[in-house]
């Protein structure tokens, strides 16, 4: 919990964001080889009403009484790789595996969420030679991420007429005091936009930002809607390049995506936003020719 403590006023409903990341956050920093081959650095997580977290938490309750050999906070890599506390699931037979599976995205689904993020294409930020000017240290492509899924978060808050709390999964002391720094710039300075130029945008202006942002507070791995976080994340970034990625895949088809729980005119701008993803497009357009 950060030790500043939130400016109080009107009592108003709150959204709440819970984030996470994927992907290496330093521009330089060579890809983890992966067989789906894509490179990215993505924050974000989900979006949920306050007033529903409990809801989420039984139905999170309720899909893991059916699998007792859950011991430990779900993370979908483990899961994925059947590795570590999860290598349990390589244990199981094809049916039961596929059931498991099945529960989970049926679970993820049915949710009253709205994922959210801001996903990165790391060799396209490079080619835009983001991170080798004067000053670009400072943008790391944590703070690039961050800043526009909070701030994207921020305007849906205003538009509901709430306040946004964010909530973080907790790394090491400097990390989390980065984050948190990253916020309260947000706070404090607004984003530092031209107003002009970013006006199409509909951007928030300083003092909306002090009034819709309440507070940020870190959670650890435990946390169960940090778990749901972790998924929620991977599987956009990943189907940021591979639509049919299963849980992606279900995820958008049942209308969990932020992206379609906005109205279509808003949907730039409020929804999953992806970042540097020319090279990516123009890869996904030669490979439609063939």
């Amino acid at each position: 919990m950060s030790a500043r403590t939130p400016i109080t006023g009107p009592k108003q409903p709150l959204l709440h964001l819970y984030l996470d990341e994927t992907g290496p956050r330093h521009p330089d920093r060579a890809a983890v080889q992966a067989k789906h081959g894509n490179d990215w650095f993505a924050m974000g997580g989900i979006l949920i009403r306050a007033e529903d977290e409990a809801t989420v938490k039984n139905a999170l309750a309720d899909f893991k009484k059916q699998w007792p050999q859950i011991t430990a906070p779900l993370h979908l890599t483990d899961m994925r790789s059947e590795k570590k506390k999860f290598a349990w699931i390589g244990r199981l037979k094809g049916a039961d595996r596929d059931r498991f599976w099945s529960g989970y995205r049926t679970f993820l689904a049915n949710i009253p969420v709205a994922g959210a993020a801001c996903v990165i294409d790391r060799p396209g930020y490079v080619a835009r030679g983001y991170g080798q000017r004067d000053g670009d240290s400072k943008w790391l492509l944590c703070r690039s991420a961050f800043d526009i899924v909070v701030e994207r978060a921020a305007k849906l808050a205003k538009q509901q007429e709430r306040r946004l709390k964010v909530f973080y999964e907790m790394a090491d002391p400097a990390t989390n005091r980065m984050i948190e720094g990253y916020f309260y710039n947000i706070k404090d300075n607004g984003m530092g936009f031209d107003a002009k130029n970013s006006a199409k945008y509909l951007p928030l202006t300083a003092a909306d930002f002090q009034h819709v942002l309440l507070d940020v507070e870190g959670k650890d791995k435990s946390n169960r809607l940090m778990q749901i976080a972790d998924t929620y994340v991977y599987a956009i970034a990943r189907g940021s390049y591979d639509r049919k990625f299963n849980i992606y895949r279900r995820l958008a088809e049942a209308g969990r995506l932020v992206t379609s729980q906005v109205p279509a005119e808003h949907a730039a701008i409020l929804g999953v936003k992806t970042y540097c993803f020319e090279q990516v497009t123009v890869a996904r357009n030669n490979k439609g020719r063939v």
